[in-house]
């Protein structure tokens, strides 16, 4: 839908500006050195986008996203090992396949238990 790709873009900003304080979102936690790879083909596999990515830093994981009967959801993550410039990735443009890759922070959800943990003083 439209409007999911509206507020995905205005969560990417706010995310990006907090991320370089190192604030956390209320809508959950930025994960250090992993990015957020939207618009991932079919053909693709994690293979081929960790060695996309590779030119960046070196890659740890990458992880596409699939529903329950293991149908790529388009979208995942690739975490790095050592610290790597995230800003340069993001503002790089991607292409794959011919399809320029959606870029973004990478945020953790909080679990909607942890809310009523009471934190430690």
């Amino acid at each position: 839908t439209p409007n999911s790709t509206i507020s995905r873009e205005t969560n990417t900003q706010s995310a990006s500006a907090a991320a370089s304080h190192g604030h956390v979102l209320p809508e959950g936690k930025i994960m250090p050195n992993t990015v957020f790879v939207g618009g991932i083909d079919d053909r693709m596999d994690e293979t081929e986008i960790g060695s996309c990515f590779g030119r960046y830093g070196s890659v740890k994981e990458v992880k596409i996203i699939t529903d329950r009967t293991g149908v790529s959801k388009g979208y995942g993550f690739v975490s790095f090992f050592n610290d790597v410039d995230i800003q340069k990735i993001l503002e790089s443009q991607i292409h794959f396949h011919g399809k320029k890759l959606k870029l973004g922070p990478a945020i953790r959800k909080q679990k909607l238990c942890a809310r009523h943990v009471q934190p430690r003083p």
